[in-house]
């Protein structure tokens, strides 16, 4: 797609499936040293926020369901949040804020049920450099430079981890928008096709663009590494770009590439076909960038009171992938007689008070799946564990 996904894409060399190389830094740059404990926004046993939910039923009533992280978890997430750091700069300073918490809670906290959390600090292109105004923007060589910077402090995230925190352990991959596409190029240097490869549970890359070639599973953005299409499978790729079923992506906006199709796996239906949100949003309507997005409706159609943090809604959103891979349509699936509104916040608004047509749900793409993917991630993690028993000391 064209807009603003694809100007974030273009600097990491994402728009196409060619093969990644290593970050080229225009002038002396050193990663951050993910040996200092301020250089990691979480680590495991770190980052224990509420995230109790209340289950809102169609009939109005409302019951809350509590998070409990798992004691012993099989293996390991490593996230990379989204966009978010409201730094003045082009490049975020390095230094952990409310925006990278914030993204943590609603993206990333909740797959603690199922593993082991780590989450780097990174100097990410920021919001502030998306708000400016035309005349102010970086130029084109000034994005590039700041995107290979972050990219080189997450490479490096990923070499300190594994030199000394994954005792081969099973890991699985968690990133969104920016981090994602940050994701994709570690998997192409450091994971497909090489030793790693034998560690990846799963990588969950929304918010970005995965392409195979036509017809195939694999050989496009990854050489080994072929799309879910079934919950216990592992070593595979879930990606997924969410959008209003009633708001799809403009067919002339969409991101191409010659020969290949975009790869989207609906975390509610792997297999293919529609399937059942399993959301977790936040109460108060929060997103990632709150600024960009609108307030949240009333949740029902009387008042009713949300004692938690989060609100989760059974049987209320259905989703089903579209535009041949280019998007994940969401639609609202209220019977007769709920009291449900289906009214979600999420769209990510230009200046003008309007969405974006290019970013659909991007703002809450994670929320609407996360009872999914922890499903999934769950019944991944249990596959990887019969096949890779852990090692003796």
């Amino acid at each position: 797609m064209r807009g603003l996904f694809a100007a974030a894409l273009l600097p990491l060399g994402l728009a196409s499936p060619a093969a990644a190389a290593e970050p080229v830094l225009t002038q002396d740059f050193q990663p951050l040293d993910y040996s200092q404990p301020q250089n990691w926004v979480c680590r495991p046993g770190g980052c224990r926020d509420d995230l109790s939910a209340t289950i809102l039923g169609s009939d109005g009533s409302v019951r809350v369901e509590p998070f409990r992280a798992a004691a012993q978890p099989p293996v390991d997430c490593f996230y990379v949040y989204p966009t978010v750091s409201h730094s003045p700069g082009v490049l975020a300073d390095p230094a952990g804020t409310q925006d990278e918490r914030r993204a943590v809670i609603q993206q990333a906290e909740r797959f603690t049920s199922v593993c082991r959390l780590f989450v780097p600090l990174y100097r990410q292109v920021t919001v502030t450099s998306m708000q400016r105004r035309v005349s102010q923007k970086p130029s084109r060589a000034e994005a590039v430079e700041a995107a290979r910077r972050a990219q080189a402090d997450v490479l490096a995230a990923w070499d300190h981890y594994m030199a000394h925190d994954n005792h081969g352990r099973g890991v699985i991959l968690i990133g969104h928008s920016q981090g994602a596409g940050i994701l994709i190029s570690v998997i192409r240097q450091r994971i497909d096709g090489s030793a790693a490869q034998s560690l990846l549970v799963s990588a969950v890359l929304p918010g970005a663009a995965v392409f195979v070639p036509k017809g195939r599973e694999t050989g496009g953005t990854f050489k080994g590494i072929a799309p879910c299409r079934g919950d216990s499978q592992t070593g595979c790729v879930i990606s997924f770009n969410m959008v209003r079923a009633e708001r799809p992506i403009p067919p002339d906006a969409m991101l191409r590439s010659p020969g290949a199709t975009q790869v989207c796996t609906n975390p509610a239906a792997l297999g293919g076909g529609p399937g059942r949100l399993k959301p977790y949003l936040s109460a108060k309507g929060e997103t990632i960038i709150p600024e960009l997005s609108a307030a949240q409706p009333p949740w029902t159609k009387t008042p009713v009171g949300l004692p938690t943090p989060f609100v989760t809604t059974p049987d209320l959103y259905s989703a089903e992938c579209g535009g041949d891979g280019a998007y994940l349509a969401v639609s609202v699936v209220a019977k007769p007689g709920d009291l449900r509104t289906g009214a979600l916040t999420g769209d990510w608004l230009r200046a003008d008070g309007t969405p974006e047509p290019t970013m659909g749900l991007h703002l809450i793409d994670l929320n609407l799946a996360a009872g999914n993917l922890v499903d999934i991630l769950g019944r991944q993690a249990k596959a990887y564990a019969k096949t890779h028993p852990p090692e003796t000391p």
